[in-house]
């Protein structure tokens, strides 16, 4: 679900010599008096969290130990941020993630880079959805992953490596509503906790609400709950009964650390291994969905605020 769709009207040049116009964001190289690696970083005043970021890659000259790419999910706190693009780590199409105080590292990658050329343009697109981002390069898919951590920013940009001129044109970024999954025994009460308190809730928070009852396709219905799990910003589990499908679920969102909000009926004891994490109890009537309404609402602004300010 596009929610916008957006070129960049500003850029702001961390590292490296840059040239900016209308359509072109420009790579000139390192600052010539430096004797740090040949970085460039370029930051634009646009957000996302779920969608999409486009770009056209030209390069100045050979293409060997350079590279270019998007910059997404960069905390201006830490300075961390996730990329994906053209080149680096002697591979054609990489995505990577650069922590100050680890370097940067591969977390996926496909191709040679022996096999990009000078006199051709590239364009490429990068698909973000909670935690599972792919790659395409000139419309064809060659990377995908799951991220090993939530994103910890929001901010877009651009990334370039090398000695030489990189063109970044026509940059675009098409933002989509993120994604709340929520882990639940199927059946009455729990569909009608889920149909009129945890649903209207979720979409009124600005995401898109969705179990793995919603997903009408042929497979394994564990995979589509692995990738449901990886594809969205929050995971709200409803863990009243001791259901080993749900708590399977919620220890697979923990172990990739994606956001959790919990929710139980308030007669129910919860499991020992449980009871340590902040839940949100509920009492079965009309006057407690209204009461788990409003918590459920500050629990969802918390995580979402959170992960917009990290």
């Amino acid at each position: 679900m596009t929610v916008s769709d957006s070129f960049p009207e500003s850029w702001a040049a961390i590292e490296g010599l840059w040239k900016f116009d209308n359509t072109c964001a420009k790579y000139l190289g390192p600052k010539s008096s430096s004797n740090q690696a040949p970085i460039g970083i370029a930051l634009s005043n646009l957000r996302l969290r779920s969608g999409i970021i486009e770009s056209e890659i030209h390069f100045g000259g050979n293409p060997k130990d350079i590279a270019g790419h998007i910059i997404f999910g960069y905390n201006p706190l830490t300075k961390a941020y996730y990329s994906a693009g053209i080149g680096a780590f002697t591979y054609a199409y990489t995505i990577s993630v650069f922590i100050p105080t680890q370097g940067w590292r591969a977390v996926g990658a496909a191709g040679f880079e022996d096999n990009l050329s000078s006199d051709k343009r590239y364009s490429f697109r990068v698909e973000i959805a909670g935690q599972r981002v792919s790659l395409a390069v000139n419309n064809i898919r060659v990377v995908q992953v799951d991220l090993p951590s939530p994103l910890s920013g929001d901010q877009v940009g651009l990334y370039a490596w090398g000695q030489i001129p990189i063109d970044f044109v026509q940059t675009r970024v098409v933002t989509q509503k993120p994604k709340a999954f929520v882990v639940m025994q199927f059946g009455e009460p729990y569909d009608s906790v889920y149909t009129e308190v945890i649903k209207p809730v979720v979409e009124t928070a600005g995401l898109q609400s969705f179990r793995v009852d919603d997903v009408y396709r042929p497979g394994i219905i564990l995979q589509d709950i692995i990738q449901g799990i990886a594809e969205s910003e929050v995971i709200i589990a409803e863990i009243t009964p001791p259901n080993p499908n749900v708590f399977y679920e919620l220890g697979y969102a923990h172990a990739i650390g994606k956001p959790t909000i919990l929710l139980a009926d308030r007669k129910n004891p919860l499991p020992f291994d449980i009871r340590s994490y902040r839940c949100i109890f509920y009492d079965n009537t009309i006057k407690g969905k209204k009461a788990v309404e409003n918590t459920l609402r500050k629990h969802l602004e918390s995580v979402l605020d959170v992960s917009k300010d990290m």
